[in-house]
């Protein structure tokens, strides 16, 4: 098992029309590959936000490994 960092991105404007992506929630799990870490943090934070769908809140979601 692996550690995966992933942060969970939403990309909203600022008053001058410029995006910047922001993050809505960081996790840290642990999981066989990169696609096992990336179901697990979307049920948990679906499971912390206490909604159905992760994008809710974010765009995307950024996946790094822990060395």
């Amino acid at each position: 098992m692996q550690e995966f960092d992933l942060r969970f991105i939403k990309t909203v404007l600022d008053d001058t029309g410029h995006r910047h992506p922001v993050c809505q929630h960081q996790l840290r799990v642990r999981a066989a590959d990169e696609f096992e870490a990336i179901r697990t943090a979307e049920t948990e934070f679906c499971r912390i936000k206490t909604i159905p769908r992760w994008t809710a809140y974010a765009d995307v979601i950024e996946v790094r490994p822990v060395h």
